[in-house]
């Protein structure tokens, strides 16, 4: 990642420089003053009003929010109010080079967070992306496993976005098991936001994860449905022009392309025919698997393939 930004607040005129120099030292950039946002904000406080002014200084910042590091927090008490006002970590004396190491480590674990899915926990398109580009020269190393749930929609209209996002962490649940007992260690598994998620794996070892999944998710999803919807088969809603619209059951399809491939040279072109197979995909049955077996491609001037 890009060098973090650190914002001083209140810092002692005598400590500010002595501070800047530790901050510059381990890899950290004192505040821009290019209007960029800072990715730690450093707080001195009195162990008379410490809590308050964490408080007042989380309610001026403005999203994507930066961890906060307190310094100066005296009695128990007040490290205890400042935590729970959200100080995302406190120091009761502001020794610069400790300032420093616990910004860097906060920066690094704001990083990581923002990188994640909120929801499932799992990393997301900026960390695979990176993945992607670094595996890619390594001729015939890389698969990528594209997941993407059908009819997805109206199962979240029909039984709202809390079911929803139950039956996506129970996704990602079921594709981490796939993968660790079907793949060898260094697989990666992400989820790009809403029911997309993507797996990097060994050309060997993705069609049996693939397989795998599908068999267990046609093995569960019914469970996922009320009663007399399972036994239906599906399930009714009604659309926009109050039109009634069939949805069957939620179906999963899983598309695989891989770096053994000569003129695949950058993640993109992987992407466009993952996006090129769901699409295919999405016009069969069921659940289904669909990879990728060309050794040559044909490039659209805009990117796509076919």
């Amino acid at each position: 990642m890009s060098a973090p930004i650190v914002r001083l607040d209140l810092c002692p005129p005598a400590l500010q420089q002595q501070v800047r120099e530790a901050l510059l030292a381990a890899g950290l950039l004192p505040e821009s003053e290019l209007g960029v946002a800072p990715d730690v904000v450093v707080v001195w406080v009195s162990g008379d009003d410490g809590a308050t002014q964490v408080a007042a200084l989380r309610e001026g910042l403005t999203p994507p929010m930066p961890a906060v590091l307190a310094v100066g927090i005296g009695p128990p008490d007040d490290f205890a109010s400042a935590v729970a006002l959200d100080a995302d970590a406190c120091l009761s004396e502001g020794e610069p080079q400790t300032i420093a190491r616990t910004c860097a480590l906060l920066a690094w674990s704001r990083q990581r967070f923002l990188q994640t899915s909120p929801l499932t926990g799992l990393p997301g398109n900026a960390v695979l992306a990176a993945e992607i580009e670094r595996r890619l020269p390594r001729r015939g190393e890389l698969a990528v496993l594209a997941f993407d749930l059908d009819t997805f929609k109206g199962y979240n209209d029909r039984y709202g976005y809390e079911r929803g996002d139950a039956l996506l962490r129970w996704l990602a649940a079921l594709l981490r098991n796939c993968l660790s007992s079907g793949a060898q260690p260094g697989w990666l598994l992400g989820h790009l936001g809403g029911d997309d998620f993507l797996a990097l794996v060994h050309p060997d070892e993705a069609e049996t994860v693939a397989r795998t999944a599908i068999a267990r998710f046609e093995a569960e999803i019914a469970t996922h449905y009320d009663p007399q919807d399972r036994a239906a088969g599906g399930i009714w809603t009604v659309s926009r022009s109050g039109e009634p619209v069939w949805h069957p059951l939620v179906s999963l399809t899983v598309a695989q392309a891989t770096n053994e491939a000569d003129d695949i040279t950058h993640g993109g072109q992987l992407a466009a025919i993952l996006a090129e197979l769901k699409q295919y995909g999405k016009t069969l049955a069921g659940s289904r698997y669909v990879p990728d077996r060309r050794r040559t491609h044909l490039w659209r001037p805009d990117g796509t393939c076919r």
